[in-house]
């Protein structure tokens, strides 16, 4: 927050904990993430608000299905100012198509963003672009790390120096390649299909484990708990 506070940038995101399976491995660490999310959102907000900066901070939802970004926009929505952007994480792994799709959650996040809140995607891919074109108006920016990981692999593959001058070479072909993709035809998707929540496991010790944790995420989100997570 001091290196965001010692230079004008118009934009700075809040830290934010990635949902994506390979991180998450199960219905539980996603919920914990979110919670961690939620509750670095709420302490990166107090730091900007010391700072004078806090009209720069982009508050970050997190979460694996729709459902968990609506859980985490009602948990920081007190946070949110008018008129701002809110970013949307763990897009880059992300399918583009099913339940848990990147247009399923854009699609419902249009649904209750706040009025005058657009959103930032993070890592989205750029075949996805055509499709997030009817949602173009709630969308303020995305980014991606596609060019950096295609100059990585063009130094590796020549044997050659990874160059500023060659980063900026791929970074304004990738960003050429994207600004052409936005003028295709937008694509529309069918509705997801919301994805079914797990059943309650019958076992007494499994059930109280999973109550103990929903606690602590309680904890968590409400800044009263900043310890490890079981």
């Amino acid at each position: 927050m001091a290196l965001a506070a010692s230079w004008p940038f118009r934009r700075i995101s809040s830290v934010d904990y990635c949902c994506e399976e390979g991180v998450a491995h199960d219905r539980e660490e996603v919920l914990d993430r979110i919670a961690r999310t939620t509750a670095t959102n709420r302490e990166c907000f107090a730091r900007a608000d010391d700072l004078a900066i806090r009209d720069r901070l982009m508050p970050v939802l997190q979460g694996r299905v729709p459902d968990d970004y609506v859980r985490s926009l009602d948990a920081i929505g007190g946070l949110i100012l008018p008129g701002t952007v809110v970013g949307i994480g763990s897009m880059c792994r992300r399918p583009i198509h099913g339940p848990e799709g990147l247009i399923a959650v854009v699609e419902r996040l249009t649904r209750i963003l706040p009025i005058g809140v657009k959103a930032h995607l993070f890592g989205v891919k750029g075949d996805a672009l055509p499709y997030l074109t009817p949602f173009a108006r709630w969308i303020a920016s995305i980014d991606s790390q596609g060019w950096g990981v295609g100059v990585r692999q063009h130094a590796l593959r020549h044997r050659i120096a990874k160059t500023d001058a060659l980063g900026a070479d791929f970074m304004e072909r990738w960003y050429r390649t994207q600004c052409a993709r936005t003028l295709e035809t937008p694509r529309h998707l069918p509705e997801a299909a919301a994805s079914a929540p797990p059943p309650p496991t019958a076992d007494p010790w499994e059930r109280a484990i999973a109550q103990a944790r929903a606690e602590i995420r309680a904890l968590i989100e409400s800044g009263d708990l900043l310890g490890p997570v079981l």
